[in-house]
């Protein structure tokens, strides 16, 4: 004889409970959120270091007088470029859900770090800057798109 006093739930129905959790999430209209919302300092901060960047590449490119291209007469450049990054990196770690961010900060931090490294060892030629220019615009372009398909809720 069945007990019918008592509730037992079937095995299907235990099953079926994370699904049916984010049916009523979604068809509630709750937003479900993985990543950071768009943050407008961080666009800001990260235009700003693309355009000190590029003025030091057009610099970098138009320089021919080798006491001129070294890099002890760049450190105000690379002291600049260290502490936006380290603030950009900073707001970055301080907003939640922000890895992807972060991740795209590391690779910027890291490309200063050898650009100035290869600097340090000579001049920079017109045939190099080119393609540090170009790996430089990638990872700017990256957060910046990023970033800004936050701000249009595409993420």
């Amino acid at each position: 004889m069945k007990n019918t006093d008592s509730f037992v739930p079937h095995a299907w129905n235990l099953r079926k409970a994370p699904f049916l959790i984010l049916l009523v999430v979604v068809l509630a209209g709750c937003p479900v959120r993985f990543i950071s919302n768009y943050d407008e300092k961080t666009d800001q901060a990260v235009t700003d270091l693309q355009k000190k960047v590029e003025t030091f590449f057009v610099t970098a490119e138009g320089q021919t007088d080798p006491l001129e291209c070294k890099y002890e007469n760049h450190k105000v450049f690379y002291r600049e470029a260290k502490v936006a990054v380290s603030a950009i990196e900073l707001r970055a770690k301080a907003t939640p859900d922000n890895h992807i961010t972060l991740q795209h900060v590391g690779l910027l931090k890291d490309s200063l770090k050898k650009l100035e490294e290869l600097h340090k060892i000579n001049c920079l030629s017109a045939a190099q800057v080119a393609p540090l220019r170009s790996n430089f615009d990638s990872t700017f372009t990256a957060i910046l798109k990023f970033e800004l398909a936050k701000k249009r809720g595409e993420q």
